[in-house]
């Protein structure tokens, strides 16, 4: 079967998001493809002149120009490039953007989290379209790399369905193979295939090729996997790099399991899924399919791919706790907290998905969604003489300068209040960049958006970042407010906060009041407000609403 080089074609990525665009030129290099990158439309003018890419890879919403009006300029050229493929990333693959893009000459849509796989899939399709169209491509753009006289999937389902029950399996992938290509087989991946076959026969392992990077080992008669798995781990080749007079070990990701009821070939394309997910995780690993590691990865990789359902679905929703007064119970405000009901997944909670959306970059997505529900509940709250005060955590990739702008247009969007607005962060945020922090804060302020430093004393913070960033509460974290009502170091450490909070003019907030006692002793330690599971749990709006109504001091 003769394949794409990718070595023979070059692909621009464009992509706003930090982590999206190292993720999509990483994977696309690894593949080998000659890849550049740029950080928006206007960046990417002058790279296309430069680069004259084979295929565009483009994010369809971007600050400034967008990938719209940059396709419109491409289409509108009057050379080669004009007919440049062009696929689009899009975070949400409507139909009316789908048409859209269509009708101004896109040939393709991804949609956020990119599964990579079909990425691939994608550039080497649109790809070999280009190099049959161009009759200038000549025989040398092609290469046959597929591995000549060795057994591939073909010839494992033969044996998987005629040899006794196999014990044991392993799928080894090769983490570059792009790289093994150009430092170790002499640009002749075969090569490299011709050893790993050489070396596993001595090993008594059975070995089946899959694809250019991927293949999967049966032991032999007599043979230990394990220990041929050990051999190949630290397989490696003259490395051209150092004129040929060194071996340079060849990281490969290795995941092994054992077959179930469910048959080898299944087991064999989950384990394939597993090296492709380590492999991104850096690879130059041996786990076993049931590894926690491996799970992680897997439960990570889950929530990526589901998280566009999740908004369009209806699968999250918000919940309200209450914050009240201290003095009278009296309440204030709430906080919003979003829950993630997963058909596939389960029950999520903030602390499992949040963290993998930020690395993934698409926590903006989650972040407008819970501005704006929280702004829509404001005002149905306003209009039914509510509290309407409520609170958001912004997580700190989303603690920019064009925050107060996002907010302000969302709350114009829908007629709400940015006053009854409270937004809550962590101490990190304002550690990593305490000047820009203090710009951001201000800008909230301008706004009349209150400011609260959440899990405070938790993180790193000290007097100085307190005095340069005017926050307009502090939230005790409830890791100290467990054991607030009795004598010892944590209540000392809630008393230092409530003094140095006084002195500075700013508000505190107890989180994870749970106890009459912890209740007793803040109020009569003047924390101004508390918020915790004696006072309410997290309530859908509709509830959260009949709680108000019914409040004794409401």
């Amino acid at each position: 079967m003769s394949v794409l080089d990718p070595r023979h074609f070059k692909v621009l990525c464009i992509e706003d998001e930090p982590e999206i665009l190292r993720d999509l030129v990483e994977e696309l290099r690894d593949y080998g493809f000659e890849v550049g990158e740029a950080p928006n439309a206007e960046a990417a003018l002058p790279l296309i002149e430069t680069l004259a890419p084979h295929l565009i890879v483009c994010d369809m919403q971007m600050p400034g120009m967008n990938g719209l009006e940059l396709l419109h300029k491409l289409r509108a050229r009057r050379d080669d490039l004009a007919a440049v493929p062009f696929v689009f990333l899009t975070a949400f693959g409507d139909r009316d953007s789908v048409i859209t893009g269509r009708r101004a000459g896109a040939d393709d849509y991804l949609v956020k989290p990119v599964d990579y796989d079909l990425l691939i899939a994608a550039v080497e399709s649109h790809l070999r379209n280009v190099a049959q169209r161009a009759e200038k491509v000549s025989a040398a753009s092609l290469v046959v790399a597929e591995a000549e006289g060795l057994p591939g999937r073909e010839d494992l389902q033969r044996r998987l369905e005629t040899a006794a029950a196999v014990q044991s399996v392993a799928v080894v992938r090769i983490d570059d193979m792009a790289e093994v290509g150009r430092r170790f087989a002499g640009h002749d991946p075969r090569h490299a295939y011709r050893l790993a076959a050489r070396l596993a026969r001595m090993a008594g392992i059975d070995l089946y090729w899959l694809k250019l990077d991927c293949c999967v080992l049966l032991p032999g008669a007599g043979a230990n996997l394990d220990r041929a798995l050990a051999r190949l781990a630290d397989f490696a080749l003259r490395d051209s790099d150092s004129g040929g007079q060194a071996r340079t070990r060849v990281p490969l990701s290795i995941v092994t399991g054992r077959p179930d009821e469910r048959g080898a070939m299944v087991l064999v394309d989950q384990l394939v899924e597993s090296a492709r997910l380590l492999q991104r995780d850096g690879g130059g690993r041996t786990l076993a399919l049931d590894d926690p590691a491996l799970s992680e990865m897997r439960l990570a990789n889950s929530i990526r791919s589901e998280l566009v359902n999740a908004i369009n679905q209806g699968q999250m929703h918000v919940c309200f706790q209450p914050k009240v007064r201290a003095s009278d119970g009296r309440p204030l405000s709430a906080e919003v907290l979003v829950r993630w009901d997963s058909p596939l997944l389960g029950q999520l909670s903030p602390g499992t998905f949040i963290p993998v959306v930020e690395r993934a970059g698409l926590l903006s997505h989650v972040t407008d969604w819970v501005l704006r529900q929280t702004a829509l509940c404001q005002v149905r709250l306003r209009e039914a003489g509510l509290p309407a005060r409520l609170a958001v955590n912004i997580g700190g990739s989303e603690f920019t300068s064009g925050l107060a702008d996002r907010i302000a247009a969302i709350c114009a969007d829908v007629g709400a209040d940015m006053r009854d607005i409270e937004v809550e962060i962590t101490e990190t945020s304002l550690l990593e960049d305490p000047d820009s922090a203090s710009a951001i804060v201000e800008a909230l302020h301008a706004r009349g958006v209150s400011v609260a430093l959440d899990d405070f004393g938790t993180g790193f913070s000290s007097l100085s970042h307190l005095q340069s960033c005017a926050v307009d509460m502090i939230k005790i974290d409830r890791s100290f407010v467990r054991q607030v009502a009795e004598e010892g170091t944590d209540q000392k450490i809630v008393l230092g906060i409530i003094r140095l909070a006084q002195m500075l003019g700013v508000e505190t907030v107890a989180e994870g009041v749970e106890l009459e006692s912890q209740r007793r002793w803040l109020r009569e330690n003047n924390c101004a407000t508390l918020q915790g599971y004696l006072i309410s749990r997290p309530l859908r709006f509709e509830t959260y609403c009949d709680l108000l109504r019914d409040w004794p001091d409401a």
